[in-house]
């Protein structure tokens, strides 16, 4: 059980003040989700240039917003950032000192934070030809995104394509830094909850409802809870949110007692 957190930003100019309350939201969202991993903690900034800040160390998310590399690159959050990406990670495979197992996880031009586990990812990863860095499964999410995006926009359909060889458990964020206007959320059969909120124009998004409400606090009234079913796929364009792009997302569905279910 890993846990998710993040903000997508919608094309607007923001003044500092909601900059901070954003970074706030962040960072509660990002402790709340140690709930579902103590063992390390990442966040990725991207901006709409697709320059990247990635920060992941082997410690949980409590340790990890206190240290002075954590301020310096939530300080830098500015109106041309297009996403803000956490991950709590709850290790099963793989060493957790090795920080390339730890999310997100970058694979060419590709970004990708994961819940859950591919249990034929081995086999998968042979199947595809696919070159690999780190020891853990959720990998893979991002070595088949770089691998449909040579032109630098993820081409959706392929990517969807490709994952309907997996097996587990999966729900997923994924951006290409040569198209980062655009954020590619997979919710499938594990949990992912979005709000939007139309003042800020932004999309915050956790693995659990519940560390919305808290992280949002009393003004849980501005936002709006987006309908995204699971089995889904959801293309966000940053410049037009909170439209999007559903397609659906197939897998083999597999739970941790090795009960396969129907795709």
């Amino acid at each position: 059980m890993c846990g998710q957190a993040g903000i997508i930003f919608g094309k607007e100019w923001r003044i500092g003040s909601e900059l901070d309350r954003l970074r706030g939201i962040f960072t509660r969202l990002l402790v709340l989700n140690e709930f579902r991993g103590r063992h390390a903690t990442g966040i990725a900034l991207i901006n709409n240039e697709g320059d990247y800040r990635l920060l992941k160390r082997p410690v949980k998310a409590t340790r990890f917003i206190r240290l002075p590399e954590y301020a310096d690159l939530t300080g830098s959050l500015s109106g041309n950032v297009t996403l803000l990406m956490g991950h709590a990670r709850h290790a099963t495979v793989g060493s957790v000192e090795q920080t390339s197992n730890a999310h997100p996880i970058k694979s060419g031009c590709c970004l990708a934070t994961a819940n859950g586990t591919i249990f034929n990812a081995d086999e998968l990863f042979r199947k595809f030809r696919l070159s690999r860095f780190a020891e853990v499964d959720s990998e893979l999410i991002a070595r088949l995104a770089d691998r449909h995006a040579s032109t630098g926009e993820i081409k959706v359909k392929a990517f969807l394509r490709s994952l309907k060889s997996c097996r587990g458990q999966i729900s997923a964020v994924v951006t290409s830094l040569l198209d980062p206007e655009r954020v590619i959320v997979l919710k499938g059969n594990k949990p992912l909850t979005l709000w939007y909120n139309p003042k800020f124009k932004v999309i915050a998004y956790a693995s659990d409802v519940f560390h919305l409400d808290v992280a949002i606090r009393h003004r849980k009234r501005d936002w709006i809870e987006l309908d995204l079913p699971s089995m889904t796929c959801a293309v966000f364009d940053t410049t037009r949110l909170p439209e999007m792009e559903l397609h659906p997302f197939k897998f083999t569905k597999q739970s941790w007692r090795q009960e396969l279910c129907a795709k």
